[in-house]
C-alpha cells in the first residue's frame, strides 16, 4: 500500500512540476509586458489591464503554491493513516510524516516563495504605476 502513495504522489508532483514552469513563465510575461507597454507611453486602460493581468498571474501561482503544497499534505495523512491502521511504513514514509504535517496549505508553510510571489508582484505593477523618471 506504501509504494501506491509514493506511485501516487510522484504522479501528482509532475502536475506540479508544469504548474511551476507555467506559473514563472507567466510571471515573466506579465513583468515583460508591463516594462514594453511603459516604454511606449501606455494610456490608462492599458495600465489597468496590466494590473488585473498582473494580479491574475500571482493569484495562479498562489494557488498553484497552495495546491503544491496540499499534494504533500495530503500524502503526509495518508502515510499517517496508514501507520495508524497498524502498518509499518518506512523510515522514508516516517520522515515525510514528520516533515508535512500541516493541517492546511499555508503560505507561512513556504515564506521563501510567499515571498518571491510579493516579489513577483511588485516587479509586474511597480513599472506600470510608478514609472522611472527620465
Amino acid at each position: 500500500m506504501e509504494s501506491e502513495i509514493w506511485s501516487t504522489f510522484a504522479t501528482l508532483r509532475i502536475s506540479s512540476a508544469i504548474n511551476g514552469l507555467v506559473g514563472i513563465f507567466a510571471i515573466w510575461l506579465a513583468s515583460r509586458w508591463a516594462t514594453v507597454a511603459m516604454d511606449k507611453g501606455a494610456n490608462m486602460l492599458a495600465k489597468v489591464i496590466l494590473s488585473v493581468f498582473g494580479l491574475s498571474v500571482i493569484a495562479v501561482n498562489s494557488f498553484f503554491l497552495m495546491t503544491a503544497q496540499t499534494i504533500f499534505i495530503n500524502t503526509s495523512k495518508a502515510f499517517a493513516m496508514l501507520r495508524d491502521s497498524g502498518t509499518e511504513i518506512s523510515p522514508a514514509a516516517a520522515s515525510f510524516v514528520a516533515t508535512y504535517n500541516a493541517e492546511a496549505p499555508s503560505f507561512m508553510n513556504t515564506p521563501a516563495f510567499s515571498i518571491m510571489l510579493l516579489a513577483a508582484l511588485l516587479v509586474i505593477i511597480l513599472p506600470i504605476w510608478v514609472p522611472v523618471k527620465k
